[in-house]
């Protein structure tokens, strides 16, 4: 069964069973999930992570957690205006996926590494000695 008035884009009448549908979304699915993924565990322990590891307040790390989710929306909406107006969906993803992957990595390299991090300290022992980092 074709769809009256609408071709492909070699000009053949379009058919419900062959074009468009779950099929051709399937990489869109898979993408949201990878995203959500990676993003909603960040978004639950970086607060945390701030705060216990990197010494610093919590109103603090909730401030820096929400500029961190801003900003990473902004850029989003950048990119996406990019896609839709100048490149290609996938050109944007082969452009700007590089940058998620090295930020993560970076992200991960220094909660690795003991040199990154300031050096622990017991708040109950040193009371306002903790070494916070700005």
């Amino acid at each position: 069964m074709a769809l009256v008035g609408f071709v492909d884009w070699r000009g053949n009448a379009i058919r419900k069973e062959v074009h468009g549908g779950v099929r051709a979304a399937w990489f869109l699915y898979v993408l949201t999930v990878v995203t959500n993924v990676v993003i909603i565990p960040n978004l639950l322990n970086l607060v945390t992570y701030l705060h216990g590891t990197m010494h610093m307040g919590v109103s603090a790390s909730a401030t820096t957690t929400t500029n961190f989710f801003g900003a990473t929306s902004g850029f989003a909406m950048i990119a996406a205006f990019l896609s839709d107006s100048y490149i290609t969906r996938f050109r944007t993803m082969l452009l700007f996926g590089p940058f998620m992957f090295l930020g993560y990595g970076l992200l991960a390299l220094q909660a690795y590494l003991p040199s990154l991090r300031p050096p622990a300290c017991n708040i109950e022992a040193e009371l306002n000695s903790c070494e916070v980092v700005l």
